[in-house]
C-alpha cells in the first residue's frame, strides 16, 4: 500500500486541490488577457498530467498510458461538471480541452525528465 501511496499520491492531493478550486463561488479576478482563464486551466492540468505521470513511472504495478490520461482526461470532464452546480461557475467545453492540452504536455514533459533521469541512472549504474 506504502508503494502505491509514494506513486499516486501527488497526483490523488493534486485532484483535491482542483477540486477545492472548483468549489469556489467565485475565484477573485486576476489580472487578465486574451485566453487567461485558458491557460490558467492548462498549467492547472499540466500539474495533474506531471503528478500523474509521476504515478506511472513510480507505480509498482504496471498501468498503460491509455489508462491513466483516461483517467486525467475523465477527471476534467467532471471537473466541468461539478461546476454546473456551483453558483457563479459554469462548465465551458473550451475550458475541458485546455484541460485535456495541459494534462498531456505535463504528462509528456514529465514523462522525459523521468526517461532521462532514468538513463543517466542506468549509465552511472553500468561504469
Amino acid at each position: 500500500m506504502g508503494d502505491r501511496l509514494r506513486a499516486w499520491g501527488p497526483a490523488a492531493g493534486w485532484a483535491i486541490v482542483l477540486f477545492v478550486l472548483s468549489a469556489l463561488p467565485h475565484l477573485g479576478r486576476a489580472p487578465s488577457f486574451p485566453f487567461s482563464d485558458k491557460v490558467a486551466h492548462m498549467i492547472l492540468y499540466a500539474v495533474l498530467g506531471a503528478t500523474l505521470a509521476w504515478g506511472w513511472s513510480r507505480s509498482p504495478r504496471p498501468v498503460p498510458h491509455l489508462m491513466v490520461l483516461l483517467a486525467g482526461v475523465l477527471y476534467g470532464l467532471s471537473d466541468e461538471w461539478h461546476q454546473m452546480y456551483v453558483p457563479g461557475r459554469v462548465p465551458d467545453l473550451a475550458d475541458w480541452l485546455a484541460d485535456v492540452v495541459g494534462l498531456l504536455v505535463g504528462y509528456r514533459a514529465t514523462l522525459q525528465v523521468v526517461e532521462r533521469v532514468h538513463g543517466n541512472v542506468e549509465a552511472e549504474e553500468a561504469t
